[in-house]
């Protein structure tokens, strides 16, 4: 079972319900907890495990261009890293996704470059997997692919991908093969624009989903929701320590719903 949580909008959540299912999971099931929001992955604050260990690195392959050498290439890269003027060729790494369409039919050869690596922390009945990127690396969507790769070969019965924020490419990839999709926002303006832009993208995979609404009770705008998780003091002071709030009943409560969904539809 693979559960992606996502919700457009950053800051509406998505870390701490990932976090708190996972901890709810793993007292039944071998759960696997995989942050795929690589430029800024923050589980491992969450959870309280910043004593992670390094799982493999992550390459792509780029055009190994050398100054004063005549290459038969065709202008066909559509990131715009590589283009002929004249007898020369132009090459701008940071804009290189390592697709390598410029070595279809040409003298281009390849060289390796890491763009991030792949953490990982072992649990009693599960593991954290952490996709990161290198500082200043701008094509990422290859480590999230990766990161989803290296979590699902655990073979873990229960599999939860928490997603970057916003509907770009890094999003969508992290989505795709998930089983079910929680969609996390909040009563304002700002987290039910959002939500709207991720349903539908989410309806366009055609994966059935659900909606969280987090911090209920903010305000009184009428959102529809599935589930709901309270603008509680507790909550905060759990996400500060790097805690669960599964301790608490009621809490834990909200998080069971949830869960019952995931595992039973």
């Amino acid at each position: 079972m693979i559960v992606a949580v996502t919700g457009g909008k950053g800051g509406t959540g998505k870390s701490t319900l990932s976090a708190n299912l996972f901890f709810y999971f793993i007292e039944n099931y071998k759960t696997a907890l995989i942050d795929c929001d690589v430029e800024t992955p923050n589980l491992p604050y969450l959870t309280g495990s910043e004593d992670l260990s390094l799982a493999k690195e992550v390459f792509i392959e780029i055009p190994n261009i050398e100054e004063g050498k005549t290459y038969n290439y065709k202008n066909v890269c559509k990131e715009g890293a590589l283009l002929k003027v004249g007898d020369k060729l132009i090459f701008i790494e940071d804009l290189c996704s390592g697709c390598k369409a410029c070595g279809i039919n040409s003298n281009i050869t390849f060289r390796k470059k890491s763009i991030g690596k792949i953490y990982e922390k072992k649990f009693d009945n599960g593991y954290l997997i952490v996709g990161k990127s290198n500082l200043g690396e701008r094509k990422t969507a290859k480590i999230v692919t990766e990161t989803k790769k290296y979590a699902l070969s655990k073979n873990c019965e229960i599999n939860i991908v928490d997603t970057a924020a916003g509907t770009h490419c890094n999003v969508v990839r992290a989505l795709i093969n998930a089983d079910k999709v929680l969609i996390v926002t909040e009563p304002t303006p700002f987290g039910m624009s959002d939500a709207k832009r991720i349903i539908k993208i989410v309806e366009k995979l055609n994966i059935p989903y659900k909606i969280v609404l987090n911090r209920y009770g903010i305000s009184d705008l009428k959102v529809g929701y599935n589930f709901k998780i309270p603008y509680d003091r507790r909550i905060v002071e759990c996400y500060c320590k790097g805690e669960s709030f599964l301790k608490y009943n009621d809490l834990r409560g909200c998080i069971e719903e949830i869960a019952n969904w995931i595992i039973w539809g």
